[in-house]
């Protein structure tokens, strides 16, 4: 994609970069070719997925050493790539952890989100942008498997021989409605 992006957060290294580790990580996300990072480039060279983000200087590292975070202002796209690259090729293999999360939005509306990282484990996640029409008319958004369990939880309902205010539902698809709803 040829638009500029703009990132925002950050990502906690525990424990915090050494000054080595942290010479060759900005190395590694700046293409530099040193002794140290050849290494790290061939082992991604020949991995699953040998290629390389198309930008270079998408991260930074906090003056404490504890932080990755993302160029500030416009930058392009690359960030999420960088960071898996870095866990799987460099961070974990050193006894890092990273936790944390960078946001994105670009000149295009469908393009933003969010990169997740806890424990090491990194999801990137789109944000859907929904209209949901005026008051007058709304429009709620349910995801299909959603909407499939809340019916068979209102088709399970009968309240015979309960009294007006009493109606019993199957416990299986009350679990299954409870375990698809996020915990507020």
């Amino acid at each position: 994609m040829g638009y500029d992006v703009y990132y925002n957060g950050e990502v906690d290294v525990a424990p915090p970069l050494t000054e080595n580790d942290a010479v060759i990580l900005r190395a590694l996300v700046n293409r530099e070719q040193t002794e140290e990072t050849r290494t790290i480039f061939a082992a991604i060279a020949v991995s699953a997925e040998p290629d390389l983000p198309g930008h270079e200087g998408l991260l930074e590292i906090s003056e404490d050493r504890s932080c990755i975070l993302p160029e500030e202002g416009e930058s392009c796209h690359g960030v999420r790539m960088w960071l898996r690259l870095l866990l799987e090729h460099f961070l974990v293999p050193r006894g890092y952890v990273l936790n944390g999360e960078v946001r994105w939005e670009s000149q295009d509306p469908d393009d933003r989100g969010c990169i997740f990282i806890k424990d090491n484990q990194l999801e990137a996640v789109d944000d859907m942008i929904f209209n949901a029409r005026p008051c007058w008319a709304p429009n709620h958004y349910a995801d299909d498997i959603l909407k499939q369990s809340i019916q068979k939880l209102l088709d399970s309902a009968d309240n015979t021989g309960c009294s007006s205010d009493l109606t019993v539902v199957a416990a299986s698809h009350v679990e299954t409605v409870r375990s698809l709803l996020p915990e507020f």
